[in-house]
């Protein structure tokens, strides 16, 4: 079985997602780029430009205002995301493989963001946040109430589990990862404490058979 680094690779790169690329969709995977690395705030439509080796000129006939890009570029990325998840649910072997595959594409991700880029989204853009509210409230939801429904019939995750409040709560939890205030970046930086919440999270939900299918996918993994 693949380890979760070769599937990240092989199977869920962002350059999967859509192998005969629009100029457009070139345009936003390259600014997504440059507003994680950055934030939103600090990035003007001339270091974009720049960036793109193309005039502003250009650059607005693609897009009307730095609202609007943003705009797309949060869209883009969450269609992206949706079908990472689609593609980790077809690969996965259970339910709890799911999960950490998950975990895993979540901690490559989180390298390379700002920790800036969240507030500037919520505090300047909120427009652009509502499409992370519905995202929220909608695909991810849905996904771990999927998951959760799976484990329960893998026999990896209890019976008598509230599926519709376990999901919340484990919405809730990961949100408490991008408060500053709660885990200051520097000192818990997501790759560390999201490793540690998925951990935390199965062993609360898991079976017997569930939890020694955990401790065997972690020492297979060495620790993922």
């Amino acid at each position: 079985m693949e380890t979760f680094k070769q599937f990240l690779v092989s199977s869920v790169s962002s350059e999967n997602f859509a192998p005969e690329m629009s100029e457009e969709a070139k345009i936003l995977e390259r600014c997504e780029k440059l507003f994680m690395r950055y934030g939103i705030k600090s990035v003007t439509m001339d270091d974009v430009a720049r960036e793109l080796g193309m005039s502003k000129k250009t650059l607005y006939q693609y897009f009307e205002n730095k609202e609007q890009l943003i705009h797309k570029v949060t869209s883009n990325h969450f269609a992206c995301q949706n079908h990472m998840v689609e593609q980790v649910i077809r690969h996965s072997k259970t339910a709890i493989d799911e999960m950490f595959a998950i975990a895993a594409w979540m901690n490559a991700m989180s390298k390379n963001i700002n920790p800036a880029l969240v507030y500037d989204l919520r505090k300047y853009h909120p427009e652009s946040w509502q499409v992370f509210v519905d995202h929220r409230n909608n695909e991810v939801i849905n996904s771990i109430k999927h998951n959760l429904r799976r484990g329960i019939s893998e026999g990896l995750y209890r019976e008598e589990l509230d599926v519709e409040i376990i999901a919340r709560i484990y919405i809730a939890r990961v949100e408490m990862f991008i408060d500053n205030e709660i885990f200051p970046y520097e000192q818990f930086p997501p790759q560390k404490t999201f490793n540690v919440f998925m951990d935390y999270h199965i062993r609360g939900i898991a079976t017997n058979k569930g939890i020694k299918y955990l401790e065997k996918l972690k020492s297979e993994q060495h620790g993922i």
